[in-house]
């Protein structure tokens, strides 16, 4: 049985819970049809306010500062900025004041107490900060005060590797839930696919769960011989963000379908909003990348017609929800602002270039990168709200 939006809402109410309707005969997809306690949302909903980023603060490089390879950001309660560099040869975290004074770098390139490999996420919970190194397999936890190294663990592959070979597996991302608890999310790797996977570890990294979640995270693309694989470059991804409340909230980015869950993993509720995702012409396709196999890999899988609706995907400190969807203009998102719930809140026009990193405490954290050098900074925007 297919079902469609339509003004007359009734119908819906035994299998949707629709939020609004729009006389429109678009189905829908069918991972929206097979779901329980879902919104469906108005097409082109407006927004109920409007907002305006105002640059304050710029964090940059000096002769201290070595920005090369940005990977991570976050905000304690005072404004303490925290930005982890990833860089070969320049591991480590650049801490700042508020009002953008560079304070100190946390750790460097090694593999010793302290130092790290490849830092794939950093998290400060209450006066500590929380590193992943995918690497050399550990979690560090450091003083906000000292800046010294107060806990280490480490991560047994043996513990959350299910593809029987340990090397195809990786942490990938983490979120600290409590005193006790992390949630870790591992990056499994295969020929066809990638997929994240959910667990509970405990603050030495052992893994204290079954298996909580897990779904696709991004495609690859083969040629028909199997000697070249590629990242989809213009398919979904597989995305996450993380409340205020420890709600997990997944989206497959091809459209803007979030899943919401508990943080044991367990299934509470989704919402929807119909898209027309951008256009994809074969040349464009093809010319993505200047290589012949990736061109045989896309032939061989089907050259797609459309790019996904959407790149990035946040959840601020206010609870809101922060994504950029793709536009016809290739240098430009339109951001989408909206409540937990999906209810849209804002939109605004932002370079592509200038990723939107974090929400904290009423300021936007974005990596921007200068047009003539390829050069990052950090930019410390202030959020007005405009009703």
């Amino acid at each position: 049985m297919n079902y469609y939006l339509s003004t007359t809402c009734g119908f819906f109410l035994s299998i949707f819970l629709i939020s609004a309707c729009s006389p429109t005969d678009r189905e829908l997809p069918d991972e929206v049809k097979k779901l329980d306690n879902v919104t469906i949302h108005e097409i082109n909903a407006n927004p109920i306010s409007a907002i305006t980023l105002t640059k304050t603060v710029t964090f940059e490089n000096s002769p201290e500062v070595i920005f090369g390879r940005l990977n991570g950001i976050d905000v304690d309660n005072s404004g303490t900025v925290y930005i982890a560099e990833r860089s070969d040869g320049n591991e480590g975290i650049y801490v700042f004041d508020a009002d953008g004074t560079y304070i100190n770098k946390i750790g460097r390139s090694g593999k010793g107490p302290g130092e790290f490999q490849a830092l794939y996420d950093i998290e400060v919970f209450g006066d500590q900060i929380f590193t992943l190194d995918a690497t050399l397999l550990r979690i560090q936890v450091f003083s906000s005060e000292t800046h010294n190294l107060i806990h280490e663990a480490n991560l047994d592959p043996g513990q959350w590797d299910h593809s029987g070979e340990r090397t195809m597996t990786i942490p990938n991302k983490f979120h600290v839930l409590n005193d006790s608890t992390i949630l870790g999310v591992f990056n499994h790797y295969t020929f066809d696919i990638d997929t994240w996977s959910y667990y509970h570890l405990d603050m030495n990294g052992n893994v204290s769960s079954d298996r909580l979640l897990t779904h696709d995270f991004i495609k690859h693309l083969k040629t028909g011989d199997g000697s070249h694989g590629f990242f989809d470059p213009f398919g979904g991804r597989g995305l996450m963000a993380i409340s205020t409340d420890n709600q997990i909230f997944t989206a497959w980015s091809e459209e803007l379908l979030f899943k919401v869950y508990d943080s044991d993993g367990t299934y509470l509720r989704a919402f929807y909003h119909p898209f027309d995702n951008k256009n994809l012409s074969s040349n464009e396709a093809l010319n993505f990348y200047d290589s012949e196999p990736f061109k045989n890999a896309l032939r061989n899988e089907g050259i797609p017609s459309n790019w996904r609706a959407f790149e990035h995907f946040i959840i601020g400190d206010d609870n809101n929800i922060w994504i950029s969807t793709i536009t016809d203009d290739p240098e430009i998102y339109e951001w989408w602002i909206m409540d937990l719930y999906g209810n849209l809140q804002a939109k605004f026009k932002w370079p592509q270039r200038n990723e939107i990193k974090k929400i904290k405490n009423g300021f936007a954290y974005v990596f921007e990168t200068e047009d003539e050098t390829g050069l990052q900074n950090v930019i410390k925007y202030r959020i007005q709200w405009n009703d």
